[in-house]
């Protein structure tokens, strides 16, 4: 099965209410990644069962790189968690529209509330209830003394059918408003299924997500906010969504969350198999860009050396190498660069959206500027932005420009170096979360 087919696959295979899921944030990259391979194996060796980690998005080159480097396989691609109407269906037993009414008899006898009627091809012909029976009995029959021996399709009844696939929270409103309790489910080919109650449809399983390397709810793949979030390991703000009971909560401040995630697994004396610790050294060497950006810490610095040792790398060749597995700004469309990697923040009572790109030189961003800039302007109009920024940060400098798109006034009142009317210098400013957020925080909140 080539990559597409499989990630085909992947988008129409549901969650299963039994497996807890460990998940980095929608766009995911290296760290986020990493972490959620890194945490689902700990958990797993800590005794937890039915542990698996799962992305929102497609990996990113640079993840691809290591991934291949390591020998892994990327966490399986999950798009939505919402309760879907295959979530709630039950197998039952079907009948066809010439079988006799006695067999559907004695399927409502057996507990059954209705009788599913399908064709020859599988698809619902509609259903025979107790009220379709007790008129078949009422109702004099020309083929007999007994009219139980009727086929099902002279009393079937029609019946609302939902496809599996649709997420239940579309259409809970016309749910209350049917005064039906009995519902048939399909496949995408219009194939019976399952049958659902309106309690089961109305009360669904949730899915369970440990999150990692994130802990908003903007942030999190589809649907989170109809799912049980049970655990949160991550090195970001606070900004988490309220939960039912208590939960695992760790945020702290180190440079990845794969820090965390080895910190755990060095504390448990579980020494990771090299894929998982060259994995969790990969995303520590990303968002510390090798150890230089302003976020890392001793502790980052600690546990990447015990990484390293556990896979046989370099630190710094290998390191290098990972930064420069990202593809240059002319090898890829304006939207992608602009919101691969993409945050979206509250400041000051608006909205703002910050991308980051990471790129070896500044040789390339004049010939795509303007392209660029045309991709912030559209964000700003369809999300009602009052700031969109791309930070364009060169890894070997270590320096980084950010153009920007948004209210005028807000463009007036950056504190940075003006490179042209929407290009800004920011100098040594590397980190998007302890730098540039920081600061654009400051800027919302003065003038309001």
């Amino acid at each position: 099965m080539d990559t597409k087919d499989r990630e085909t696959k992947d988008r129409h295979e549901m969650w299963d209410p039994d497996v807890t899921y460990v998940i980095g944030h929608q766009r995911p990259d290296t760290d986020a990644i990493a972490s959620a391979l890194g945490y689902a194996w700990f958990l797993t060796k800590m005794g937890q069962e039915r542990i698996v980690s799962i992305r929102a998005g497609q990996p990113v080159e640079q993840t691809t790189y290591a991934l291949k480097r390591f020998e892994q396989e990327p966490p399986r691609l999950m798009t939505g968690v919402a309760p879907t109407f295959g979530h709630v269906a039950r197998k039952q037993q079907t009948v066809s529209p010439e079988t006799s009414l006695s067999e559907a008899i004695t399927l409502l006898a057996a507990g059954e509330r209705v009788v599913p009627v399908v064709d020859e091809l599988g698809r619902p012909y509609g259903i025979v209830t107790p009220m379709a029976l007790a008129r078949a009995c009422s109702m004099p029959y020309s083929g007999g003394p007994n009219p139980f021996t009727q086929p099902c399709k002279s009393v079937v009844e029609e019946a609302l059918t939902f496809h599996a696939q649709d997420r239940i929270s579309d259409h809970r409103a016309s749910l209350l408003r049917s005064d039906v309790d009995d519902f048939l489910i399909v496949d995408a080919q219009e194939r019976f299924i399952g049958v659902a109650t309106r309690r089961r449809i109305l009360e669904p399983p949730r899915a369970k997500l440990i999150l990692v390397d994130h802990n908003e709810i903007q942030q999190a793949i589809s649907g989170a906010d109809e799912a049980d979030i049970v655990g949160v390991l991550d090195h970001h703000r606070l900004g988490n969504a309220s939960t039912a009971l208590p939960i695992p909560f760790v945020v702290e401040p180190v440079g990845s969350t794969c820090t965390l995630v080895a910190e755990h697994c060095r504390l448990n004396e579980l020494d990771p198999p090299l894929g998982i610790a060259g994995m969790l050294l990969s995303g520590i060497l990303s968002d510390t860009l090798v150890l230089r950006s302003p976020t890392t810490t001793d502790r980052d610095r600690h546990i990447a050396r015990w990484l390293a040792d556990l896979c046989c790398v370099d630190i710094k060749q290998y390191g290098d190498d990972l930064l420069r597995a990202a593809p240059g700004l002319a090898e890829r469309p304006a939207d992608e660069i602009a919101d691969a990697d993409r945050k979206h923040y509250e400041m000051g009572g608006k909205s703002v959206s910050i991308a980051q790109v990471e790129i070896t030189g500044f040789q390339e961003l004049p010939q795509r500027r303007d392209e660029l800039l045309a991709t912030l302007t559209r964000q700003c109009r369809a999300e009602g932005l009052a700031l969109a920024c791309l930070m364009v940060t060169d890894v070997v400098q270590g320096v980084s420009h950010l153009l920007c798109q948004g209210d005028s006034w807000v463009l007036a009142s950056l504190p940075f170096a003006r490179i042209s009317e929407y290009e800004f210098d920011l100098d040594d400013i590397v980190s998007r979360k302890k730098q540039l957020v920081p600061t654009l925080h400051a800027v919302m909140e003065e003038s309001r």
